[in-house]
């Protein structure tokens, strides 16, 4: 169920988070701060995607403890402007009630992320 994120963001096909997310979901992603609901998660994530017109994440390893994971990530692309991408990090994921309730992202580098 936990990597059913990384196949939404591979396939950019988010119908497939809405089976395994709650609507009250809340992400954490690094120098955007919280984005609160179902909704705002995806537009977040598509607004993110436009960014990088080709981004694959691989996940290495995922680690399970009660009701939250841990999967480790690289990933690897291209930025809309044609810059090679790639970082690797984690993506911290707790579940309630078998849904997911709170994503977090960490990354080895964050250079890409501009101060608000």
């Amino acid at each position: 169920m936990a990597l059913s994120l990384f196949d939404a963001m591979n396939s950019r096909d988010f119908s497939i988070l809405e089976k395994n997310v709650s609507t009250k979901v809340s992400f954490d992603f690094p120098g955007a701060g919280r984005v609160e609901g179902i909704r705002r998660v995806i537009l977040f994530m598509n607004a993110l995607l436009r960014r990088y017109p080709r981004l694959i994440f691989t996940v290495s390893d995922v680690l399970v403890d009660k009701n939250k994971v841990c999967a480790v990530w690289t990933n690897q692309g291209e930025s809309s402007d044609g810059v090679a991408y790639e970082n690797s990090g984690i993506t911290l994921i707790r579940f309630e009630d078998e849904m997911i309730v709170f994503i977090s992202d960490y990354f080895k580098d964050t250079s890409f992320v501009k101060p608000v």
